[in-house]
């Protein structure tokens, strides 16, 4: 976590929302969405804060700012409800240091460069996930959710991801918290878990990989001792966008179109305005 140079962050927090929070009060959700009350684009740099460090390269925050703000859009008009939406973001924020992002300027010049665009699928806003780091190929949609209508969500290679320095990770766990036969039935063409046999009971692999605390869902079991290693390749679900892998594209002058047009190659990136919302 990055430390704040103020004290009270609750009441910076205020300081962005409370305006929309008053409104809703007295208006409702709904009138204040069709007032176009909510300035999206103010909310931006706090959001993007929460998704990625400030150390990645600019292009690359811009690139996970036309994530959020696609994701945003998407979830306003999913739950037709601007409150469940900002619930949602008061969560993604806790813990995290407004003050330094208020200092930080790199977030609020990746919303100002990338202002009003977002990635789409046939001019739809569509779930845009993303992920810290790939096992070197990312997943596929239909693999994942067993649904045709993620199908945009296309697998692409991301090999420089293996050169991470945290690319592999190992976690030990006791075998007496553990199943007592424990074994992965089935990958996906990505190399991550999809399915365990534990004790004769079928596990879904991304629902493992969170109850152990694992990286990624991308390992292999082994036996050492009186513990199991399970060794993990990646961080994150391995879905859409490798932030990794986009900061190294940043590095060789990719900007952040390039970016996100090469990890979502069935999308493209368009004006809200040109959107179907």
């Amino acid at each position: 976590m990055r430390k704040s140079f103020f004290t009270g962050t609750t009441g910076i927090f205020a300081l962005f929302f409370v305006p929309y929070i008053v409104t809703i009060i007295f208006n409702g959700a709904n009138t204040t969405l069709i007032n176009k009350k909510f300035n999206v684009e103010m909310l931006l740099p706090v959001i993007v804060s929460s998704q990625i460090e400030d150390k990645y390269e600019l292009e690359t925050i811009k690139a996970q700012t036309i994530i959020a703000r696609s994701n945003f859009y998407r979830t306003m008009k999913e739950e037709k409800n601007l409150a469940i939406t900002l619930c949602q973001i008061k969560e993604e924020m806790e813990g995290k240091s407004l003050a330094c992002v208020i200092l930080q300027n790199k977030y609020e010049k990746a919303v100002t460069e990338t202002e009003g665009k977002v990635i789409v699928w046939n001019k739809e806003l569509k779930l845009v996930p993303y992920h810290e780091l790939s096992a070197g190929q990312t997943r596929d949609g239909m693999e994942v959710f067993h649904n045709e209508d993620d199908s945009y969500l296309r697998s692409v290679h991301s090999p420089v991801d293996k050169n991470a320095k945290d690319y592999l990770n190992s976690v030990y766990i006791n075998k007496n918290v553990l199943p007592e036969r424990i074994e992965i039935k089935s990958r996906d063409s990505a190399g991550y878990v999809t399915e365990i046999l534990a004790d004769g009971k079928v596990l879904e692999g991304e629902a493992f990989r969170k109850g152990m605390g694992l990286t990624s869902s991308n390992f292999t079991i082994q036996k050492s001792g009186k513990e199991i290693r399970f060794l993990c390749r990646g961080k994150g679900h391995g879905l859409g966008f490798s932030q990794y892998g986009g900061n190294e594209m940043a590095k060789e002058s990719a900007n952040a179109k390039e970016i996100l047009q090469y990890y979502f190659p069935e999308m493209d990136v368009l004006n809200i305005k040109s959107v179907n919302c």
